[in-house]
């Protein structure tokens, strides 16, 4: 029961603590030492590719390659292309972007041609089951 009583006083005091970490000196000041580290990362360039982060050609857009982040309807869409109409482009921060290549539906089969779905495999040869469930009623009268 001790144990139990412990845990929780962790757990509020942990929760107090972070709802209160600017007004906790040394918490706050924790807190905007890891901010600074964080800015002064620099992420690494690799070769080959273009990224947000680098220079803007002319006209304020990025480089041809560069990903651009547009806001459609609140949802954001990362493109190489220019944003579709009615969108807001904004700002790459920066970070790593993974492409994958998109997907291709197949193409639509020709009905009546190759293999038999389960439906035209399961279907009775002469009529509907409503009607042989139907002939079986009317026999039993």
């Amino acid at each position: 029961m001790r144990l139990v009583l412990l845990i929780v006083a962790l757990v509020v005091a942990g929760v107090v603590g972070w709802k209160k970490r600017d007004e906790i000196p040394f918490l706050r000041d924790a807190t905007r030492q890891v901010e600074r580290q964080v800015q002064s990362v620099e992420l690494p360039k690799v070769p080959g590719l273009s990224s947000a982060n680098d220079a803007p050609a002319s006209g304020g857009q990025p480089a041809p390659g560069g990903v651009r982040r547009c806001v459609v309807n609140g949802s954001v869409l990362y493109t190489n292309d220019a944003c579709p109409a009615g969108s807001s482009e904004q700002k790459v921060k920066g970070g790593t972007v993974s492409t994958v290549p998109g997907y291709k539906a197949p193409a639509a089969a020709a009905s009546g041609t190759g293999i038999p779905n389960a439906r035209e495999l399961l279907a009775p040869k002469d009529g509907t089951l409503k009607d042989k469930a139907a002939e079986k009623i009317m026999e039993g009268l």
